[in-house]
């Protein structure tokens, strides 16, 4: 009786589950090109002059359209100020980061609000280069600040991360074409891109999709062929992956999934088919060369090393950072060697004060223009103190 009891109990939970992610709308996000190039030092770079379109699909219907999310200068760079413009500053700032970072709203960027509130405040011209990169995590933003530290020669490195970023591995980025379809790929190794095991889509791309397109598919009665194509396409991709949802599937327990992923932080099938880049552990994170090289470099190097943290909008209101364990001690190892202590909102003695809404959710997690001019100002006021002419 006790083990029929269970059994009904597992069954019963495990239709409930299934119940809730039927009932979970089937999103994703539609880009009109493939940002990210391939890049085999850095995993990733921008071309000049690009930009990405983004719009948000679910359950087949356009439902959200925020438009130019990046936009590359002329040099590359997620940001206003180039390396002609460094040339002729009174102090320059290299500042790396995610895609937060980069992220623009009315052709807006954290490190421009930084820019412009420094110039302000210090009657300098200060160019703030903005080498961020979309889902890079620490490994990488170290590697990038001491490999460009030598020919930029910036007065201060700042490398601006939120909580993810601290267990984020290595990975590349890379545009290529597969069955005549546009692919943004994403590989923890250079050379995995072609085997489905470990490389996933970063996004579904069609150039079709302009911003104009969007505004049109959001009030439009009926989707169009680039809708019906990408849709067609996602769910192709998501079962080529082994992770489409299968609501009748007698082999997989999706009550299993949930509880193991709430538990150890990953998916219990298919973890790499999940996760869009790879994860690693704090002694994974230690024993990575790349690390040891870039720590090592920027401190003979003497150049002033800023680490700021972003917090996300639940962090402001908890007033900590969400590190998990892992987090904790790779937040631990990296004051530890470069001899720093990494700068939180919440440590502030004088902090700006958080806007009602500093993200794009129920949509997206990145800041709003709010959460940009917010973010800016917290930034500014941490580096300000260091500015001074050359």
């Amino acid at each position: 009786m006790l083990v029929t009891g269970v059994v009904l109990s597992l069954v019963l939970a495990e239709i409930v589950v299934r119940v809730h992610l039927w009932t979970r709308p089937a999103s994703f996000y539609l880009a009109n090109v493939a940002y990210g190039q391939f890049d085999a030092r850095f995993g990733q770079r921008f071309l000049p002059n690009s930009r990405k379109v983004l719009s948000l699909v679910s359950n087949g219907r356009v439902v959200w359209c925020p438009g130019v999310v990046a936009d590359a200068n002329e040099d590359g760079l997620g940001g206003r100020s180039t390396w002609r413009d460094a040339r002729k500053a009174d102090y320059v700032i290299f500042t790396t980061g995610d895609s937060f970072s980069y992220w623009t709203r009315s052709a807006l960027t954290i490190p421009d609000v930084v820019e412009s509130l420094l110039r302000q405040r210090t009657g300098l011209k200060v160019a703030n280069l903005n080498f961020a990169r979309g889902a890079y995590g620490i490994l990488q933003m170290l590697t990038l600040a001491a490999e460009t530290y030598p020919t930029l020669k910036p007065d201060l490195v700042v490398v601006q991360f939120i909580s993810d970023d601290l267990t984020r591995g290595r990975w590349w980025n890379r545009q290529t074409v597969i069955d005549g379809r546009t692919r943004s790929q994403i590989s923890p190794r250079p050379d995995g891109f072609d085997d489905p095991r470990i490389a996933n889509d970063q996004d579904v791309v069609d150039r079709r999709a302009t911003e104009e397109w969007c505004q049109r598919q959001l009030v439009a009665q009926e989707p169009d062929a680039v809708v019906k194509d990408a849709a067609a396409y996602h769910r192709a991709y998501l079962r080529s992956k082994g992770i489409a949802f299968e609501p009748f599937s007698p082999t997989r327990s999706y009550l299993l999934d949930t509880v193991w992923s709430g538990s150890f932080g990953q998916p219990f099938y298919s973890h790499t088919a999940h996760s869009l880049m790879p994860r690693v552990t704090a002694s994974e994170f230690l024993a990575d060369p790349g690390y040891h090289d870039a720590v090592r470099k920027l401190k003979t190097f003497g150049v002033p090393t800023i680490l700021v943290h972003l917090p996300s909008k639940a962090e402001i209101v908890t007033g900590r950072p969400f590190r998990g364990r892992e987090g904790t001690a790779i937040w631990t190892q990296l004051e530890n060697d470069l001899d720093t202590r990494i700068v939180t909102l919440a440590a502030m003695e004088h902090r700006p004060a958080a806007p009602p809404t500093v993200d794009l959710q129920p949509n997206n997690p990145h800041p709003n223009l709010d959460g940009i001019r917010f973010y800016g100002e917290y930034v500014a006021a941490v580096i300000e103190p260091r500015v001074k002419r050359r």
